[in-house]
């Protein structure tokens, strides 16, 4: 659907789940990936897969919680390229912890920093890199919220909402900041999704997950990764030239449901 051909893209919390999708839609579509690795054996086995899609990857590992560790993959992705045209800051971790009042500090500290914090550390370091591209084609940042971004949850902890409803107001700031800099910035919110970490759930009886997710979407079904990852594409294509500042629920009809 897309050509991406000697394009650079940036994906955080790639080697698995919704940033694996995205890093083989971008190889797919013909972009070299510069992505965050967790350890060496799943960087490596990462790069060995989007090298069979043609393409050129780096990864580095890294803590996304960790200013320098956002740093250095920009920089080696910028070493190895020349440029980076397209980021989508994906890596986060998954909170249903205790209510507000019960909520330990050092827990808030840490789903601050890994799901909020660290996708400020990395749109500075991407949006420098942008900024000092040398050709005028457009650049593009698409940060991974979710649909608690949009309304309260039973289902998540109040640092995991937080973070998310943060996530938005950083992709609306940076939109209007850097829109004279031919910087695009959006988000997507996912509604449930397969991946490995909610497989358990979502992979059970049949009629206990149908229940389950009748209940909170409309297609009582589970929304696929490589949705997720085809939206991002969208986002960070020509054809998405006038959308900026902006989320796109993927939830099959969640959000719209009372």
């Amino acid at each position: 659907m897309f050509d991406f051909d000697g394009k650079v893209a940036l994906v955080t919390g790639a080697t698995s789940g919704i940033g694996r999708a995205a890093a083989k839609a971008f190889a797919s579509a013909g972009a070299n990936v510069v992505f965050s690795a967790r350890s060496d054996r799943v960087g490596s086995d990462l790069n060995k897969e989007l090298s069979r899609l043609g393409v050129k990857s780096v990864y580095n590992i890294c803590d996304v919680s960790v200013e320098r560790d956002a740093a250095a993959l920009v920089e080696i992705g910028k070493e190895r390229f020349g440029k980076i045209n397209f980021a989508f800051n994906n890596a986060g971790i998954f909170a249903s912890e205790s209510m507000l009042h019960e909520h330990a500090t050092e827990q808030w500290d840490k789903i601050l920093a890994t799901n909020l914090t660290s996708v400020y550390f990395f749109m500075k370091h991407e949006i420098r890199a942008m900024l000092s591209r040398q050709s005028e084609e457009p650049a593009v940042i698409v940060n991974n919220a979710s649909i608690v971004a949009h309304r309260g949850s039973t289902a998540s902890g109040v640092a995991y909402t937080v973070a998310k409803h943060g996530i938005l107001g950083l992709t609306r700031q940076a939109a209007v900041a850097y829109v004279d800099d031919n910087i695009r910035c959006n988000s997507v919110s996912p509604g449930p999704t397969l991946t490995k970490a909610t497989r358990l759930v979502l992979e059970g009886p049949p009629d206990e997950v149908k229940s389950f997710l009748s209940s909170v979407n409309p297609t009582s079904e589970a929304v696929d990764a490589e949705d997720i990852a085809a939206t991002v594409l969208f986002l960070c294509s020509a054809q998405a030239i006038m959308i900026n500042g902006h989320d796109i629920p993927i939830d099959g009809g969640q959000l719209s449901k009372l």
